[in-house]
């Protein structure tokens, strides 16, 4: 992924509002990252997080790592702040769904509420 700092906050601040409806997700020095704007990435994200060893900011910096797109970000003393916007959203879907599977695969539970249960469902994965 390619990073761009924009060093003055105020240009960032700018940015985020003029890109608020392509971003993937704002990671906000007060609030981490609260949602991703893809609906289905959305529901991904909020099925990963049933289970404690997957956070948000899990999914983020696999999307960071992993696929294609910017993270323009400004990296002020009081805080990071940062919006990724990707390249091919399918691909996206695609790589942090199996990164989650294969994430819940290797932290099998002994037991599991009806939420994970539910998420268990929702990946294909068989307990």
């Amino acid at each position: 992924m390619k990073r761009v700092e924009v060093p003055k906050p105020q240009e960032y601040l700018d940015l985020v509002e003029s890109k608020q409806h392509d971003y993937l997700y704002h990671d906000h020095p007060n609030d981490g990252i609260d949602l991703f704007t893809d609906d289905q990435l959305e529901k991904i994200g909020w099925f990963a997080i049933t289970f404690d060893f997957i956070s948000y900011r899990d999914i983020a910096a696999f999307i960071e790592e992993n696929c294609q797109g910017t993270l323009t970000y400004n990296d002020h003393p009081l805080g990071f702040n940062g919006f990724v916007e990707v390249d091919n959203i399918e691909d996206v879907r695609e790589q942090v769904k199996q990164f989650v599977i294969d994430t819940i695969k290797k932290n099998p539970l002994d037991e599991y509420d009806d939420d994970q249960i539910e998420a268990l469902e929702f990946f294909g994965i068989k307990i």
